[in-house]
């Protein structure tokens, strides 16, 4: 055989290996629920989700759209997911949002979720990506937050040492 047949069959299987892994890479793909089609407390639990004020005063939607925003603006690679609705049991839903932002050696995924009360309109945060949107209002408290020490009492009066 010759060098540049060896190179052309050589071509042949990268593209054939890189047609396969793409196909399956896109089949591992998470399906998206629609289950907010189905059943209306789904559909009214997304709702609850996109129309909560974030941080910044925005739509928690709006805000996920202008992270996404900024994102297109820096020419950033990324792939963004539909909302999924999953249920938890009576009147409880997780709401979430994938997305995945192309990084120097491999994908970043950030997933925004909420889990749901649609019966109390009860909604809290259960990401850490999601907890940058929430006001600090809404956020769990921290762990060992009882524990943490104050300053002593003579130092907040202004007294000085020495």
């Amino acid at each position: 055989m010759t060098d540049l047949v060896k190179k052309t069959i050589g071509v042949v299987l990268v593209a054939v290996l890189g047609v396969g892994l793409w196909i399956l890479y896109s089949s591992m793909q998470p399906t998206v629920s629609r289950l907010q089609d189905t059943d209306p407390l789904a559909g009214e639990a997304l709702e609850l989700v996109q129309k909560h004020l974030s941080r910044e005063g925005y739509t928690l939607e709006e805000a996920l759209q202008l992270f996404v925003d900024h994102m297109k603006e820096r020419d950033v690679t990324f792939n963004e997911l539909e909302w999924q609705v999953a249920s938890q049991g009576e009147d409880k839903y997780v709401v979430r949002k994938i997305i995945r932002e192309k990084g120097s050696v491999e994908w970043i995924e950030r997933e925004f979720a909420w889990r749901v009360n649609v019966k109390e309109k009860s909604i809290r945060v259960i990401s850490l990506a999601a907890q940058q949107l929430m006001p600090f209002e809404n956020l769990p408290p921290l762990p060992h937050g009882e524990e943490i020490s104050f300053l002593p009492r003579s130092f907040e009066r202004g007294d000085r040492f020495g």
